[in-house]
């Protein structure tokens, strides 16, 4: 392995989470300010953090530890999550517990004994009865280790759709914008949606879907995902192609080529934006992903076009971020009528319109526009 740092070779390693490595103490001083932020003891205690905000899990030691790699199907890791919702919310387990008993070896044997004990039942531990298999062979997240293992078994789902020179090679010594792709196509692959703080969300038009009624918001973005599955696994299109046509910017058009008409009438109906490699983006989208995911940082168009830069705090920065969160979660809240509003210089008479009785600041909202024309 290599150090985090330098690069050398190391087998030392974090002794807390064991993921990350370092050759020396210098190293691993240096790195503590960006490493203190993703480091727990116990990925337990992640696990029921992302319980109580009721999120998948994106920390890859709770993956890999507690069966969400293991799941194929969105729905799956929906049921998972639902089942350590139940421990944790309803029989009050705690994170000490869960970890004591993922490190037992026996995590399915004690999950039964507690529902069981409690008298408690749900559709999610009934789905649990059915696939104790996603929970059995749970081993430490070793970090690089536990990654390739994972990269193999998605390189070997994606090898029919390479080329023969690509078959011969890793994904990751491919081109950077191919790996975008290879990207969308194993998680499309593998039955998921990407996740909302990848790159891939914004590309490939899951940013445009709207938020949805259901709790994890995917209605859109699951019809969008199954159009893709038409695309690649029905139609059989394969990386090559679609990589000329994400660096083209001629997705869509790809996707009216091999698709059927109704599918591709429902993206025009619902506005899909699905756009090409470093082609120009709508600072709402960006903005989207920063007020519903929990890593996504804020970049330099956010800040200026939705206020944040207004911001004298970091508190009013986490309240104007929670005030978007509640606004695109509204059932009547479209990005594109937020990006007009905002570069008409009226975000905040469009959010108000929407959330008429939240506390709202106005000198928060303001940004630089409309432009005033240049003569």
């Amino acid at each position: 392995m290599k150090c985090s740092i330098c690069e050398n070779p190391t087998t030392q390693r974090c002794s807390r989470c064991h993921t990350k490595y370092y050759c020396s103490k210098s190293c691993q001083k240096e790195d503590y300010p960006n490493h203190v932020r993703d480091c727990p003891s116990r990925s337990a205690e992640i696990l029921v953090k992302d319980v109580f905000r009721d999120t998948f899990p994106t920390n890859n030691a709770v993956r890999y530890e507690y069966g969400f790699c293991n799941c194929v199907y969105p729905e799956e890791e929906s049921m998972l999550l639902g089942l350590y919702g139940g421990l944790v919310k309803y029989i009050e387990c705690s994170a000490s517990q869960l970890h004591s008993w993922w490190k037992s070896g026996n995590l399915p044997f004690h999950i039964k004994k507690a529902f069981e004990d409690s008298n408690t039942t749900s559709g999610y531990y009934q789905w649990f009865l059915k696939n104790e298999h996603v929970l059995q062979g749970l081993r430490k997240y070793e970090g690089e280790k536990s990654d390739k293992e994972l990269v193999d078994k998605y390189h070997t789902m994606i090898k029919p759709y390479l080329s023969e020179h690509d078959q011969t090679v890793t994904i990751k010594s491919l081109p950077e914008t191919k790996r975008i792709v290879c990207s969308l196509y194993m998680t499309i692959l593998s039955g998921h949606i990407p996740g909302i703080d990848q790159q891939n969300w914004i590309d490939f038009g899951f940013c445009s879907c709207k938020f949805g009624s259901d709790h994890l918001g995917e209605i859109e973005e699951r019809r969008l995902a199954d159009l893709y599955k038409e695309l690649i696994i029905q139609e059989g299109c394969k990386v090559d192609e679609f990589h000329d046509a994400y660096l083209s910017g001629t997705i869509l058009d790809l996707l009216r080529k091999y698709c059927s008409s109704n599918n591709c009438n429902w993206l025009s109906e619902n506005k899909i934006e699905v756009r090409g490699h470093n082609q120009p983006n709508k600072s709402v989208y960006d903005l989207k992903q920063y007020a519903l995911s929990e890593s996504a940082r804020l970049v330099p168009s956010v800040n200026v076009d939705y206020g944040f830069m207004n911001c004298r705090t970091e508190s009013e920065k986490r309240q104007l971020k929670h005030t978007y969160r509640k606004l695109i979660k509204t059932p009547r809240f479209d990005p594109r009528d937020l990006h007009y509003a905002c570069i008409a210089g009226k975000t905040f008479d469009y959010v108000r319109s929407i959330l008429p009785n939240e506390g709202l600041k106005a000198n928060l909202f303001k940004n630089p526009y409309p432009l005033k024309e240049i003569d």
